[in-house]
């Protein structure tokens, strides 16, 4: 799971020039900590999920899944992730972050909400 920590970390320098991580300054560093702890149990959640819907790749190889992940969400993925983790801590709400146009849209942020719940 290091190889996917780090196709992770390889967006993160265009994850913070967005405007949610600039809102956000002083949650960043913390939420970096949060991703190393947490983010990899999500997405491995996410990967089981998948193959528990029948996605061959997910039950089959669920890193080279959420590697796939990675590389078509880029930096959308720590976006989202960092809304749901503003929204879980309480810092925000899914509809305010939305209406001002930080996020694009909230099911995404949905979906991370939900699995961060089944942890």
């Amino acid at each position: 799971m290091d190889t996917v920590l780090k196709e992770l970390m390889q967006h993160w320098r265009h994850f913070v020039d967005t405007d949610i991580a600039k809102a956000y300054r002083e949650e960043v560093a913390k939420f970096e900590r949060w991703v190393r702890e947490m983010g990899l149990r999500l997405l491995a959640l996410r990967a089981r999920e998948a193959a528990e819907k029948g996605n061959p790749v997910a039950r089959d190889y669920p890193s080279e899944y959420i590697k796939g992940l990675i590389r078509r969400g880029q930096a959308k993925i720590l976006v989202n992730m960092f809304a749901a983790y503003l929204v879980h801590r309480e810092l925000a709400t899914q509809y305010w972050l939305i209406k001002n146009k930080l996020v694009a849209g909230g099911e995404s942020i949905a979906t991370w909400l939900r699995l961060l719940r089944k942890l």
